[in-house]
């Protein structure tokens, strides 16, 4: 049954957020196989492609909502719960009316909103295009491979995960985990909670063809109560705790054959996703790609210059900036170097096309900006990659695609929402009168919270990377630390926010040699024995919170008064269907 929806659920914290282009390669083409069931006669839609809600003329399924819930998990860190659910269903709606209302004020002409729906137009271009490129290079499926995806596709999957944009700390995970470490309490001690969370990680329920197909291929390759090895997708590194998998009471004939081309499209589809390694080499390498050292070389110097040096002592954490090419990053590039210069050329039907500096500013905001600084070669030769496809992709007019249309047209709700929010509270802070703080807002905000680090650790110097394995190997064989020269011993004391040894001490395992390094000690072995992290609170400022107030207030008045206005229904019992969460504790 569908309900009007309830203007009372909660908006949850709004906030201006920075414009870069962001990434939203969600997984799979429901357009596609939407097509694919249709022709199928009078199959009944999957659950997955049902109409969860409704905002005006715009409708989202329960696929695109569990695809956007479970990257919101995984980026944010926090648990699914019925609540989570709850907040992140009424943002997308929110997002949807402040679109709309961004639109009526203009906000289409806006340069940001330009740019990042030409970069999407292209991204899903070459995306689509790259999908359909792959069909021939697919084996027919068997039976047998359709009948097992059919079975995996039945079940429910519930998960737990330890999640890092660096690799080494998801290494440092796996060895802990292989010594003998229980995923739920070194989870609490990966995300440094300030209190044990039984939930920590806890990501709940995945299904086999709703999230990434690396995910849910390492998901659904493990057994109960066991855990995968490290798993790199396009989000960072995972490794993936199976905690509980609910079977169907049976697997009837009837229903496979019913469901059986649904099916393979599915898997087809992501057995193109996961070959297409070789097709890209295969397609690079007959393009005769010369390159001009002598523009690379400028280019690099000019990127190393960007943010200073440095780069490669610094770790790569999940919320670290130096991953990501940011707006000022790009901006600060294009006013360095000349759009025209040519960084390759590469032969295309027969034609020799130019790849400039200006084609590679295109890709950049997708592109790794450490792999840029790094490994410059590598990151040119990506984008030449994406340009190519996407040449190949105009030729044949994907722009016209409805599978393209749609991914471009939900991105562009994001970005002019996020423009209706950041024009808000830019009107917000200009507002130099007085307003009345709410009691319950006041309590709630608090925006000086500061974190109290007291620990006791060790640490041995070493003076490379090589020599601090060899040090770690040792101790974990039985030598004993103090026997290392300079090692020095810090007694359980408070450790301030500024001082070098900080975020290593914050994001050690405990009672766990590894290997860290900073920009001012070098390599070492560090071992940190106790740890206590607790939250201060301090008294915010009245400016900061009146300005607080104030943003908020303003973006929580325009959406109450577009919720008034609007045609908003909820299938509140296929929500309730999705939203029946399993809990270890009700296990």
């Amino acid at each position: 049954m569908v309900y009007p929806f309830n203007p009372n659920i909660c908006l949850g914290e709004q906030k201006a957020t920075n414009h870069r282009m962001k990434s939203r390669n969600y997984l799979g083409f429901c357009f596609f196989i939407i097509l694919v069931l249709t022709a199928c006669g009078k199959e009944e839609p999957h659950r997955d492609f049902k109409t969860l809600f409704k905002v005006n003329d715009v409708e989202r399924t329960v696929f695109d909502f569990e695809s956007a819930y479970v990257e919101h998990l995984i980026l944010t860190g926090k648990n699914d719960t019925r609540t989570e659910r709850e907040v992140f269903l009424t943002k997308l709606i929110d997002d949807i009316l402040l679109a709309e209302s961004a639109t009526n004020k203009g906000l289409t002409e806006h340069p940001t909103y330009q740019a990042a729906v030409a970069y999407q137009q292209r991204k899903s271009m070459i995306d689509t295009y790259f999908v359909d490129a792959m069909e021939e290079e697919i084996e027919p499926l068997t039976d047998d491979e359709i009948r097992l995806a059919f079975a995996k596709r039945q079940r429910k999957v519930y998960v737990r995960q330890l999640y890092s944009k660096d690799p080494s700390e998801i290494e440092q995970a796996y060895n802990a985990l292989e010594s003998g470490v229980e995923f739920v309490d070194l989870a609490n001690q990966f995300y440094q909670l300030p209190s044990y969370d039984s939930l920590a990680g806890y990501l709940g329920p995945m299904s086999y063809f709703g999230v990434e197909d690396v995910v849910a291929e390492a998901v659904y390759s493990t057994n109960e109560g066991e855990y995968s090895e490290p798993v790199r997708s396009s989000l960072g590194y995972h490794i993936l705790y199976v905690e509980y998998i609910e079977f169907p009471a049976i697997l009837a004939e009837d229903e496979y054959q019913y469901r059986k081309k649904g099916v393979e499209s599915q898997l087809r589809l992501r057995r193109q996703r996961l070959v297409s390694n070789e097709y890209i080499y295969e397609l690079m390498s007959g393009l005769n790609v010369q390159t001009n050292f002598d523009n690379l070389l400028q280019l690099r110097d000019v990127i190393n210059n960007l943010d200073g040096e440095g780069i490669i002592e610094q770790p790569i954490t999940a919320e670290s900036a130096e991953a990501l090419w940011t707006d000022e990053r790009v901006e600060r590039l294009a006013n360095s170097f000349d759009r025209n210069a040519v960084l390759a050329t590469y032969d295309l039907d027969g034609q020799t096309q130019v790849f400039s500096f200006g084609e590679y500013l295109n890709w950049l905001p997708y592109l790794s900006f450490q792999e840029s600084k790094l490994r410059l070669g590598a990151s040119v030769g990506r984008g030449m990659r994406n340009q190519v496809l996407f040449e190949l992709a105009s030729q044949q007019e994907y722009d016209r695609d409805e599978r393209v249309q749609k991914k471009v047209s939900k991105r562009a709700i994001e970005i002019l929402s996020e423009l209706n929010q950041y024009e808000m509270t830019m009107k917000a802070v200009q507002d130099t009168g007085k307003v009345e703080v709410p009691e319950s807002f006041r309590n709630r905000l608090i925006s000086s919270r500061e974190l109290l680090l007291q620990a006791d650790y060790w640490k041995i110097p070493a003076n490379s990377l090589q020599d601090a394995r060899r040090i770690k190997r040792e101790i974990e064989q039985g030598n004993k630390p103090l026997d290392y020269q300079g090692f020095n011993l810090v007694a359980y004391s408070v450790i301030d926010a500024k001082e070098n040894d900080y975020d290593l001490v914050r994001k050690s395992l405990i009672d766990t040699p590894v290997i860290a390094q900073s920009s001012e000690q070098g390599w070492m072995v560090l071992q940190v024995n106790r740890r206590d992290i607790s939250e201060v609170a301090t008294q915010t400022k009245v400016d900061d919170l009146q300005r607080s107030f104030k943003v908020y207030n303003t973006i929580q008045n325009e959406v109450d008064s577009l919720r008034a206005l609007a045609n908003i229904e909820i299938d509140t019992e296929l929500f309730e269907e999705i939203s029946k969460l399993w809990s270890p504790s009700n296990r």
